[in-house]
């Protein structure tokens, strides 16, 4: 009987990444129980890649004591799945609810972070990792000030999460005419994250409306990919106004989508990254200044923070100048550029849980 990880993704972000990571792990040996909650297109993320995950309560768009009660369900729910699996290790993200569980039953938790600045769910689940890897972009004392023992490891490498998928990923432009786009004639736009806690008493400049009113007047095709059920009404007064975005329901090719597309412009950052990597106009306006950002864009990558409408199409207008490589090149370069992030976790999970074949 093989080893079994654990693997509980909360976001779409998650979803890719440690899908990507089952599937290497299923290829070393190891058996995986991958489990997510039910927001946005987490599902989807994991279904895409032929993974069918066992799906495990929701997100909370609610007040604070809502998110704590959706934690709490959501832990009663894994409890008889993780205990009938009893898995050798957890890997997650800041995850509240999984390590948690893990570490209340005694299974090493190995966290994967890339944002030390999500202030909540790193004190609520970092304190409990057995190791911890992140990006060497990242300050090791943003991390270790979440970190309870001095025996708990912390490993870094010369990458970016992104790097899990993109290096293990090819863009299709079937897919791009699948949703009836060209490319480079569509802008990918991803709405902030203003419910998480990271972006609390955060002042957000850019107008969602009026950006795509003028991406439409420059003739772009805007793929809108919402986050929560608040979006519904920003597509409904874009529809009001005449502007008909692409609304991608269930799951995305993020690789193809960014890679084929004029540019990303979205609150969060991975997809800003993810598209930069590609060599697309990343294009965030989160009202911060990120580490991991700054250390993409210090190797040549084209990631851009933004305040206004005139940074976005002047940044637009200059990158449609250009000749985008081949993807082939592309992942030349990435190679060059970054270490491959997958084998200093799979080398850990096999230390962690004693696994040989």
């Amino acid at each position: 009987m093989s080893t079994v990880v654990w693997l509980d993704a909360l976001t779409s972000k998650q979803g890719t990444l440690l899908g990507f990571i089952a599937m290497e792990l299923e290829k070393a040996g190891f058996s995986t129980l991958v489990t997510c909650r039910e927001y946005e297109y987490t599902v989807g993320s994991l279904k895409r890649l032929g993974i069918n995950p066992i799906v495990v309560g929701r997100y909370s768009e609610g007040d604070p004591y809502d998110k704590v009660l959706a934690d709490t369900e959501r832990i009663l729910k894994l409890i008889p799945i993780v205990k009938e699996k009893h898995p050798a290790a957890l890997v997650a993200y800041p995850n509240p609810s999984a390590a948690r569980l893990a570490y209340g039953v005694g299974i090493p938790y190995v966290g994967i972070t890339d944002s030390p600045h999500a202030e909540v769910p790193s004190r609520l689940s970092l304190p409990l990792a057995s190791v911890i890897l992140c990006s060497k972009a990242i300050n090791p004392g943003d991390v270790r000030r979440y970190m309870f023992h001095s025996n708990v490891k912390l490993i870094q490498y010369e990458a970016v999460d992104e790097l899990f998928w993109i290096l293990r990923s090819r863009p299709s432009v079937s897919y791009i005419k699948s949703l009836n786009l060209d490319r480079g004639k569509y802008v990918v736009l991803r709405p902030h994250e203003e419910k998480a806690t990271y972006y609390r008493g955060l002042n957000v400049e850019i107008d969602l409306i009026e950006l795509a009113l003028t991406l439409k007047r420059e003739g772009y095709t805007i793929v809108l990919l919402p986050r929560y059920r608040s979006h519904l009404k920003l597509i409904r007064e874009l529809g009001s106004l005449g502007v008909e975005p692409r609304i991608i329901r269930g799951g995305y090719d993020g690789v193809s989508l960014t890679y084929y597309a004029a540019a990303v412009i979205t609150g969060g950052a991975s997809m800003a990254r993810e598209a930069a990597l590609l060599l697309t106009p990343g294009l965030t306006y989160y009202p911060g200044r990120l580490a991991i950002n700054e250390y993409v864009r210090s190797k040549g990558y084209p990631l851009f923070n933004v305040t206004t409408n005139d940074e976005v199409f002047e940044i637009i207008s200059e990158h449609t100048k250009s000749t985008k490589p081949s993807y082939d090149d592309i992942i030349s370069k990435l190679t060059k550029d970054f270490e491959d992030p997958m084998k200093k976790l799979l080398q850990t999970i096999t230390e962690i849980t004693g696994y040989t074949r």
